[in-house]
């Protein structure tokens, strides 16, 4: 801890000179703004506020309009936030997909069913309608932790056989059982239905889906408020098999109509208005069931009041919308890099506060 404390200014420098090489090229032909001028602002953000190159870069901080540094809250601050709350027993613990899909189902929240809990201890756990709900729907099966490792795997439905088929193989539920039981061995794996997006964003996703991630707020008394959003677009050859990697993700920039900015992948400055594979477009189109999504998104944070900051993963089906996940501890630079503007303002803290507030937990977060 000693010597990264004495060598942050060294590498804060280093680092600011690294990333402006990197970027400074694109961002100064766009904003104006000479290489110099970047590395003196990022490396006056790192020795001011602790903020790195990267995030100085994702937050688009070079921007004249840009909010001033020390407005942001950080994830791992989040984190800390989501840890204090759900270790109280005022405040659900919902930081794992599992308990985060359970405690939906007690709401009667629209979630994607988990059909099979596969646990590394050998324990199996399925549902009690885990056939009818399979039979005749593509199956997903992936750990209940991405950290865990890349594992997922896709199993899709042929009526005409009345099996599954993955890689050519014909499989049964007990075969695909039997194949997680494989995989959870240092991880816990889940089975779920695979939840096909709408025809609008399926040419977007290829054979994965697209899925919104609407960011919201909730003071203490207050109504929910959603305040970001994004779509996150499967690219290259995930295919729904690999793991959650996503090839690019894209801002809603209208929050009214649902409407979305360019592509844009994490740590790339460029910017796409099209799918560079499919040529589908990206800007400028407006998310199905939009108003829906928002409704969905705020109802859930009304029925989980607990916590300030929430993200919230949904599936826009053909005519449905379902939960695919939860976190209390959101990566907001996720929603912030497409974004290009402000939202994590005075207000936004002292939403988080007041929740600290009520625990006496003020320390810990500070």
């Amino acid at each position: 801890l000693l010597i990264s404390t004495l060598s942050w200014p060294g590498s804060a420098f280093m680092g600011s000179v690294a990333r402006a090489v990197r970027q400074g090229g694109d961002v100064a032909r766009r904003y104006h703004v000479p290489r110099w001028r970047q590395v003196g602002q990022s490396y006056k953000a790192a020795m001011r506020h602790n903020m790195n190159a990267r995030l100085f870069y994702d937050f688009d901080l070079f921007r004249p309009d840009a909010p001033s540094p020390g407005s942001f809250i950080m994830p791992h601050e989040l984190r800390i936030i989501a840890d204090v709350l759900s270790a109280t027993s005022m405040s659900p613990d919902i930081t794992d997909r599992v308990a985060f899909l359970r405690r939906c189902d007690e709401l009667g929240l629209p979630c994607v069913p988990v059909l099979a809990r596969f646990d590394p201890d050998g324990t199996v756990a399925w549902a009690d309608d885990a056939l009818q709900q399979a039979q005749g729907r593509d199956l997903y099966l992936k750990p209940a932790d991405w950290d865990d490792g890349l594992c997922g795997e896709l199993w899709q439905w042929r009526s005409g056989q009345g099996c599954w088929l993955r890689h050519g193989n014909r499989v049964t539920l007990d075969d695909i059982g039997a194949r997680a039981r494989d995989l959870s061995a240092g991880r816990t794996m889940l089975l779920q239905p695979f939840e096909p997006a709408h025809p609008v964003l399926r040419p977007l996703g290829l054979l994965g889906s697209c899925s919104v991630r609407c960011f919201t707020l909730a003071a203490i008394g207050g109504e929910p408020e959603l305040v970001a959003a994004l779509t996150r677009i499967p690219g290259g050859w995930w295919r729904a098999e690999c793991g959650p990697e996503y090839g690019l993700t894209a801002r809603v920039v209208d929050l009214r109509t649902g409407e979305l900015g360019d592509g844009v992948k994490s740590r790339s400055p460029q910017r796409w208005k099209r799918h560079p594979e499919t040529g589908e477009v990206i800007a400028g189109l407006r998310l199905p069931l939009w108003d829906e999504a928002r409704a969905l998104a705020t109802e859930a944070h009304r029925l989980m009041p607990d916590y300030p900051v929430m993200s919230w993963d949904i599936v826009i089906g053909t005519d449905t919308l379902r939960l695919l996940g939860g976190s209390p501890a959101p990566r907001i630079d996720t929603a912030r890099f497409p974004a290009g503007e402000g939202m994590n303002d005075e207000r936004f803290a002292n939403f988080i506060l007041a929740h600290c507030e009520r625990l006496g937990a003020v320390a810990a977060v500070h």
